[in-house]
């Protein structure tokens, strides 16, 4: 990829980061500083990412990765790809931001790893969604995540229920949710939603994917193991829907009219992944996965309100940078791999958010769209020269 290829593809980049963003804004909890240890982020990833994908080149291609993860419940989908242009291209953007906004203070083989990270994304992207659009948005806001074999497969799985039935299970997945968002310091990297797949006139199948819940086995995180066990570490809640709009985003995130489905749910199927095979779940798993997420959720809460605000960010921070395990998980290289935050970023960049969450690169995502069109794209072109 030349520096012309690499430069629209930023300017694409930069336009789907403005756009989440927009929608998302600063984030905040009372629990965890959760805009400083995104930033935190951000910084680590442009400074770890390409080793990792250089590393998991050595094994597969993006090509192969993005085909074999057309799939139910893999770890690599639309949220896990765009980790690719936002971490590292927000990171990239800040760092020249705090050099004077000056694109040529990034180092020639800094500029060439870029443009490694930014081919990647592109192959892994295009093999992934159909048509080989490079983004749900790209894609009509539909997040076509699997084959039509699974989606068959999927539906013949399906079971009616009554009204009563769609309130336990939505009330289920719902506290799985939670406490899958706790563990990942309250963010969402552990939920999927994808579709919609049309199934007749008025119906389409819509998923919820929810991953690395703790089973006994290895934890997902240091902190992540707890005396509440799951009965699965997956589990995919797929809903019949009838009469409702659905739209999806590059985090992986349903939007519905109307929001609150319960009442356009006409059947529903449970599974798991077991290695490479999935299989469906009775419903009455669901007492069992109650249980977990509830006393998980306690457990994790005391412990993280036991840390300080460091602890915490360090977390987080450690938290958004693992989400890259998913791609080094697939070419089995993760234990090769140092996943704590490096050196540069522990003497410069946590001092700075242990007293601030504002990071002056930021407010360049927020510009107007005039100015935007007149000083360019908020992810830094490349140089020419």
């Amino acid at each position: 990829m030349d520096i012309k290829a690499a430069n629209e593809l930023i300017a694409r980049a930069s336009e789907l980061v403005d756009y989440q963003v927009s929608r998302r804004g600063l984030l905040e909890s009372k629990l965890f500083p959760v805009t400083a240890y995104i930033c935190v982020s951000f910084y680590e990833a442009y400074d770890i990412l390409y080793d990792i994908l250089k590393k998991v080149s050595e094994k597969t291609t993006p090509e192969k990765m993005g085909k074999e993860s057309r799939k139910i419940l893999s770890e690599i989908h639309a949220l896990s790809i765009f980790y690719i242009p936002l971490y590292y291209m927000v990171g990239r953007m800040g760092e020249i931001q705090r050099n004077g906004g000056d694109p040529k203070s990034e180092t020639k083989e800094k500029r060439e790893q870029t443009i490694f990270v930014l081919e990647f994304w592109k192959r892994l992207a295009t093999s992934y969604f159909p048509e080989g659009k490079i983004s749900v948005y790209d894609s009509n806001k539909q997040n076509i995540a699997i084959n039509q074999s699974d989606i068959d497969w999927a539906k013949n799985q399906i079971i009616d229920i009554p009204k009563e039935d769609a309130i336990n299970i939505k009330r289920s997945m719902a506290n799985l949710e939670v406490v899958s968002f706790l563990d990942e310091c309250e963010a969402r990297a552990k939920i999927c939603d994808h579709g919609p797949y049309q199934i007749n006139e008025n119906e389409v199948l819509i998923f919820r994917e929810i991953s690395h819940l703790y089973d006994g086995g290895k934890p997902h995180f240091p902190w992540s193991e707890t005396d509440a066990i799951s009965p699965f570490n997956n589990v995919a809640f797929v809903f019949r829907l009838k009469d409702i709009e659905a739209k999806f985003d590059d985090f992986a995130t349903l939007e519905s009219i109307p929001a609150d489905f319960i009442d356009n749910i006409t059947g529903v199927a449970l599974l798991t992944r077991e290695g490479n095979n999935i299989k469906p779940l009775d419903l009455d798993i669901l007492d069992s996965f109650n249980a977990y997420s509830v006393n998980a959720n306690k457990e994790l809460f005391l412990k993280f309100a036991k840390w300080d605000r460091k602890q915490r960010l360090i977390a987080g921070a450690y938290a958004y940078c693992y989400g890259y395990a998913r791609y080094t998980n697939f070419a089995r290289v993760t234990d090769e791999i140092n996943w704590e935050l490096t050196e540069r970023i522990m003497d410069k960049y946590i001092p700075i958010f242990m007293e601030s969450d504002f990071d002056p690169g930021i407010p360049r995502l927020l510009r107007s769209k005039a100015k935007k069109k007149r000083e360019g794209p908020s992810l830094y072109l490349l140089p020419q020269d």
